[in-house]
């Protein structure tokens, strides 16, 4: 069995409480280095509750919590390419005054400022129609050799991503078709991308797209659980409204560095 290296995860954990550092609605545990070793990580208690005993709360609660989570897990991945890659409800919990407690850093990852940039572009690709700048997206992820049935299928698993940011709208995040977010448009692209593959060859699906679309599609089950109504079009906007690619990786590799990461 594989010993236990708390080290690394203690880095994260104070990593994320400092991109975090001015986003008064969401808190992170502190490490307390001196009772920590790298078979044990301890931090202060973080007092709140499941977010499963808000789901029949009132509708602003619910939409107060949703909007706390969509911060903890956005702020750090548009400035600094880095998301928490497990946020399932367990990792959640909520203060009395609707403020998130963000737990649990052993799956983080870093993305290049370039592949943030891509996500970016391919939401202005879907906003203007524009099939090249969609494109350009799916190649800066890492997709080689894209046909445009390959486009256009990867589009419908897109729009379906997208969709909630793309309608200037308060609705909500979607709904879970079979008790699972995302599964019936799933299955469509899976079984297009198989008929595309057995005639005109198979496209590898690049490690970062997917580790990107799982943590995505983990967020939304639980906006879904809170059936929160927001305007996501317009908290999408506000947060990008300043990208800089240039800017995210400076502040990226500097954040790594002072955690030693």
């Amino acid at each position: 069995m594989e010993e236990l290296d708390y080290e690394r995860e203690a880095q994260h954990c104070k990593l994320y409480a400092y991109m975090l550092r001015d986003e008064e609605n969401v808190h992170v545990p502190r490490v307390i280095d001196a009772l920590s070793t790298r078979r044990l990580l301890t931090t202060n208690w973080l007092e709140g509750e499941k977010i499963l005993n808000f789901k029949n709360a009132a509708q602003k609660i619910r939409n107060k919590i949703a909007l706390n989570l969509f911060r903890a897990w956005y702020v750090p991945l548009y400035g600094y390419g880095i998301i928490h890659g497990d946020p399932h409800l367990g990792n959640y919990t909520v203060r009395k005054d609707l403020s998130i407690n963000l737990l649990d850093f052993g799956c983080v990852r870093v993305f290049p400022a370039a592949f943030i940039g891509g996500v970016i572009d391919l939401y202005r690709a879907l906003e203007t129609d524009n099939e090249a700048l969609a494109v350009h997206a799916y190649e800066t992820w890492g997709f080689k050799n894209l046909s445009k049935d390959h486009i256009e299928t990867l589009n419908i698993w897109a729009r379906f991503l997208y969709a909630p940011v793309l309608e200037d709208k308060v609705r909500a995040i979607g709904h879970a078709q079979g008790g699972i977010y995302g599964r019936e448009t799933a299955q469509e692209v899976h079984t297009r991308l198989r008929a595309i593959s057995r005639e005109k060859g198979g496209v590898a699906v690049p490690r970062e797209f997917v580790f990107m679309d799982r943590a995505a599609l983990g967020l939304g089950s639980v906006f879904i659980h809170l059936d929160a109504q927001i305007n996501w079009h317009r908290l999408f906007n506000e947060m990008i409204a300043d990208f800089d690619a240039a800017k995210l990786h400076k502040k990226q590799k500097a954040a790594l560095k002072k955690f030693g990461l």
